[in-house]
């Protein structure tokens, strides 16, 4: 035995089963398709944005929102099961203390009486165990759980960035659904004005029936965009509410006053392709999973083998307390207990070829995360710089209609023009303002999903 041991602690960690992990390399292009800065700030994206309700309101969802805080205490379970796992490898002790009274019943065996008895029992000790990791098992199961509980963490990130993005986006869509709420109401009061003057020429008997109810129309069409606006901008405020963890009406005061529409303060720093394997939350979740796979490959292969756990005790046993610590009332025990595996149908093979086969669908899901990625910043990337491109043909389109709405204005001063031109220079206009205040929304959320596909991004340029 006093050789026997230390040849079996030389074992230990001698013989770890299973394949040792390495991150497997991504297979990632050298740049995107349109190439923006990427020299870093040292700030979150969405700090960028021009308006400091949105760092405030993020800041709050940050501090409250419940499906973050559920998430960060998943992250805290599975780090307690490292913990869990980690003490496994150690010997495991426990103390006892035991304290018992008995009576025993006359009895009359062969003429022979014995009287009733009532007897005492006293014991402490302390119990031993410990299992000899000879082919790394519990060694492999800590790297399964601490790699499982990274990957919780990447899902707590990706919940996070989740979070961040969608307050920025309902923020960006409230200030614009107010505006387009703002022009909305401007062009009912320029068809107003058109009704108006219409039913003056009519009664007038310069003009025609035809033309009032056609202005009546479009005043009833134009009042019939109102409500439906007015409902999207009241989710908007709601879903900041529960997205900051309050009441959905918590914000209205504070927000109830129209703002403009958020816009980014620099051009987007998109990182390179590869930056996304550690910006990503899916992503490192995914190579996590891929790490823990392997790990229980380990686990699996290790119980094909004998197992080896030393136990022992060792405790002090009499039955009056007075005796309890006399040296001749200790006892102790210790012993190995070898089991090796002989006949089990296969089933631990089987478990190796399924955990095998798991991390191999593992890696499969990593290079897919990736793949999707990509794909899905190249998309963001192409609709973000398209409604730019339409957000920029808008303005000028604002513009040059402003300017023909000032000329209208000054030829009817004149007496060269009608007043009906100028009430359509003015709803041109309106038209042109409503198309360039969803651009911009559109603009500001296509930025918002193209920093989430990029997992946060890049710091600004």
């Amino acid at each position: 035995m006093k050789r026997l041991l230390p040849m079996m602690l030389l074992a230990v960690g001698a013989c770890t089963q299973g394949p040792d992990y390495v991150a497997p390399p991504p297979d990632t292009p050298q740049g995107w398709s349109l190439p923006y800065a990427t020299t870093p700030q040292g700030r979150e994206w969405w700090q960028a944005f021009d308006d400091p309700q949105v760092a405030a309101l993020v800041v709050r969802a940050l501090a409250a929102n419940p499906d973050l805080a559920a998430a960060e205490a998943s992250v805290r379970a599975a780090r307690a099961l490292v913990d869990k796992a980690a003490g496994g490898r150690w010997p495991q002790v426990d103390g006892t203390a035991d304290a018992g009274r008995s009576r025993t019943p006359a009895s009359e065996t062969g003429g022979t009486k014995t009287k009733a008895r009532t007897t005492n029992s006293l014991a402490l000790g302390f119990d031993a165990t410990w299992e000899v990791d000879l082919w790394g098992r519990l060694g492999r199961q800590v790297e399964a759980a601490a790699a499982t509980a990274e990957a919780t963490q990447a899902e707590a990130d990706g919940v996070r960035l989740t979070l961040v993005g969608d307050v920025v986006r309902t923020y960006v869509e409230l200030r614009g659904y107010q505006l387009r709420l703002r022009v909305a109401q401007e062009t009912v009061e320029s068809y107003a004005d058109t009704v108006g003057l219409t039913e003056a020429k009519f009664q007038a008997g310069t003009g025609s029936g035809l033309d009032l109810a056609r202005t009546q129309a479009q005043l009833a069409s134009s009042r019939a965009d109102l409500p439906p606006l007015r409902a999207e901008l009241a989710a908007r405020l709601h879903a900041l509410g529960v997205l900051t963890g309050q009441h959905p009406t918590a914000l209205a005061e504070l927000l109830d006053q129209p703002g403009m529409v958020p816009a980014m303060v620099a051009a987007p720093g998109l990182g390179l392709p590869a930056d996304l394997v550690r910006n990503r939350p899916d992503i490192r979740q995914a190579e996590r999973q891929l790490a823990a796979a392997t790990a229980e490959i380990g686990v699996a292969q290790a119980d094909l083998y004998p197992s080896l756990t030393l136990s022992g005790s060792v405790g002090l046993s009499a039955s009056h307390a007075g005796s309890l610590l006399e040296l001749a009332s200790r006892s102790w025990s210790f012993g190995p207990s070898l089991v090796l595996p002989l006949l089990d149908g296969g089933t631990r093979r089987a478990e190796v070829d399924y955990r095998v086969a798991l991390a191999q669908q593992a890696r499969e899901n990593w290079r897919s995360a990736v793949l999707a990625a990509l794909g899905e910043v190249e998309d963001n990337l192409a609709a973000w710089d398209q409604q730019v491109r339409r957000v920029q043909a808008l303005e000028v389109a604002v513009a040059t209609s402003r300017a023909a709405l000032e000329l209208a204005v000054e030829l009817n001063d004149k007496g060269l023009s009608a007043y009906l031109d100028v009430l359509d220079s003015m709803r041109e206009l309106r038209s042109l303002e409503a198309q360039l205040a969803e651009a911009q929304v559109q603009a500001a959320t296509d930025l918002v999903s193209l920093y989430k596909s990029l997992g946060g991004g890049a710091p600004l340029s």
